[in-house]
């Protein structure tokens, strides 16, 4: 074996089981994100020949969707093994990138050992690998980043590499919007150096960096003007996020929350709890913050008179991380791309340290806890039940119908509601008017085939009354999150109930002094302690009659027409609660176990991995 070999075997096998780890995470551990729900919905729609932001709407840029598009075609499961088989399909641009970043560190005179050991950090880290996990357009962004930094490398070889480069920076636009402010400083950058002279002074080459970014942002728009949708993309990709990100409320320290996370810290906490955690200290991504702030302090400060590749990395730092500190709305998978872009600034605080031993060490210790916190802190129950809620929805709803959510779970279904995302977002644009709304009255005469309760869909409901008066009287949870179509209504003594029937179906009576005190009239977005209707045979009362279309109804079973006037009149001197339902009563009201969310938003816990909870594939 050659003295190099020998210096990579350590670091590459750390970076093989840490990886191993996180495979298995992926595939089976780690619940979806909404983002992965929102960009593979993004991706099947633009597959079937949809046009972005005419056709659907949407806030991101689209190259992810096309480029993904032909790989989702072969992607028929309704439930959440769609959403891995896109997982594993990212995996090949993880692989390229961290290729690319290695020739970039190469080609900039890093020794194997710092090179290979650098990649390991992130990569050993919980603060990179749990976003990297998931299907996101980050990844793409990421990768021409790198790419263009690596043929910014290649430039004194030929103008072919400065028109790619320059293309690279435009397809990462196209790829992840917010690498917008990087590229646009790093092109500026590049006018005003002599990269391979290390000088300040630009070169002439360097206009053809600017000349392939023109050509390719023209084919780009030339798409959308083609197909008539370029006043549709600059609206939603660009006006709507500036004005969403103003309208937001500024968490100040967010940024900073993000960043010191690793170290067990926690500067924001809106539900309460200690401002340190042991189970939040992730070994892996303390290396990776410190040594990135040392790396590009260092960098900025040492190499200011003679900018290099190194230069370039450490300006594409500070930018990104200024950029990402000013937005109001901060989350970890913001910081993906300084993760990786920090790696040659992490090799170079590495070779600094005389003692391999020292960061074999670190990273032994860094891949230790990495493999534990990915096997033994899965979410598995939480995927379980996202596989249960999104197949079910698929199952009981018909092909053409709608479903409305707050982030597209029924993969197959319609959206009910144009701005069908319901994150932060479209809640600001839409509370200020910049959206419509989604009205009561589209709700009862276009009523979606289900409602899936997501965390956004209950807030969204609960901040629009009427809205939410209507969805919890004209559908009845199956799940905690999965609302059929079903009337229900508690009446006081003389009181009644109108509804419009949202689907067609044979409906049966449950109405009783005793279904009164059912828990879903107190608090239809809670929990419910005593949940479902035990009993099998209808459980009616006299005093309560019905009209159906102005004509009186009677029976245990009323079959109702969808968009049917129905009545309900409580005769009697005492509360009766009323329940049409749909199919099985005791099928109703059903919960997950104790700490599992849609959202999977519950911190984990170190437990035993159950991967009998895999969602199969379909």
């Amino acid at each position: 074996m050659s003295d190099r070999s020998r210096s990579i075997a350590v670091p590459a096998t750390l970076i093989a089981i840490a990886t191993a780890a996180r495979l298995v995470s992926l595939h089976a551990l780690h619940p979806l994100n909404w983002d992965e729900i929102e960009f593979f919905r993004a991706t099947d729609w633009v597959r079937q020949g949809l046009v972005p932001y005419r056709d659907f709407w949407e806030h991101h840029t689209p190259l992810q969707w096309f480029l993904f598009a032909p790989v989702e075609a072969l992607v028929h499961s309704p439930g959440a093994a769609a959403i891995i088989a896109m997982r594993w399909a990212q995996l090949p641009l993880w692989v390229a990138t961290f290729w690319l970043i290695n020739v970039l560190m190469r080609d900039a005179g890093v020794t194997p050992f710092a090179r290979w050991a650098a990649m390991a950090v992130p990569l050993t880290s919980t603060f990179f690998m749990l976003p990297a996990v998931e299907y996101r357009v980050d990844v793409l962004g990421i990768a021409l980043l790198i790419l263009a930094l690596v043929l910014l490398q290649r430039m004194d070889r030929g103008v072919v590499y400065a028109l790619a480069a320059g293309a690279a920076f435009a397809l990462g636009g196209f790829a992840n919007l917010r690498m917008g402010p990087v590229i646009v400083v790093l092109m500026l950058l590049t006018q005003i150096t002599r990269l391979h002279d290390r000088k300040w002074g630009g070169s002439r080459r360097a206009y053809w960096i600017f000349a392939g970014a023109a050509a390719t942002t023209a084919l780009g728009a030339l798409y959308f003007v083609v197909t008539r949708s370029f006043g549709d993309a600059v609206r939603h990709a660009w006006r709507e996020n500036y004005v969403a990100d103003r309208l937001a409320e500024n968490v100040p320290t967010m940024f900073v929350h993000r960043i010191v996370a690793p170290f067990g810290l926690r500067l924001v906490r809106p539900g309460g709890g200690p401002p340190f955690t042991w189970s939040g200290v992730d070994i892996g991504g303390m290396l990776l913050v410190a040594l990135a702030i040392a790396g590009a302090v260092r960098v900025i400060r040492t190499r200011f008179r003679a900018p290099d590749e190194m230069f370039f990395v450490a300006a594409a730092i500070v930018v990104n991380s200024l950029f990402i500190a000013a937005m109001k709305t901060v989350f970890n998978y913001h910081l993906e791309v300084v993760a990786v872009v920090a790696v040659p600034l992490i090799a170079s605080e590495i070779e600094r340290i005389r003692r391999q031993q020292v960061v074999v060490a670190m990273l032994i210790a860094a891949t230790l806890l990495n493999v534990a916190v990915a096997l033994f802190r899965g979410k598995e129950d939480d995927l379980a039940y996202q596989d249960t809620i999104m197949t079910e929805a698929d199952r009981r709803t018909p092909e053409d119908s709608a479903v409305f959510d707050g982030a597209g779970w029924a993969l197959h279904r319609k959206p009910a509601y144009r701005y069908w995302f319901l994150r932060n977002l479209v809640r600001q644009l839409e509370r200020h008017g910049y959206f419509e709304t989604y009205r009561p009255e589209q709700m009862l005469t276009q009523p979606p085939a289900a409602i899936i309760t997501d965390h956004d869909t209950r807030l969204w409901l609960i901040e629009h009354v009427a809205l939410g008066r209507i969805a919890v009287t004209h559908y009845l949870p199956l799940w905690r999150d999965l609302w059929l179509p079903g009337l229900s209504a508690r009446l006081p003594a003389g009181a009644a109930a109108a509804w419009i029937a949202p689907a067609e179906g044979d409906y049966r009576v449950f109405a009783s002094e005793r279904l009164a005190t059912h828990p879903w009239f107190r608090q239809p977005f809670g929990v419910w302690p005593d949940p479902a209707i035990r009993s099998t045979s209808p459980d009616t009362s006299g005093d309560v009659a019905f009209a159906v279309d102005d004509a009186p109804a009677g029976g245990n079973v009323l079959h109702l027409r969808k968009g049917a006037h129905v009545v309900a009149m409580n005769r009697g001197r005492a509360a009766a609660g009323v329940m049409l339902v749909r199919g099985d009563p005791s099928a109703l009201f059903r919960q997950p176990p104790p700490g599992v969310t849609l959202e999977g938003s519950e911190s984990p816990q170190w437990h035993i991995p159950r991967f009998d909870r895999m969602p199969p594939p379909r």
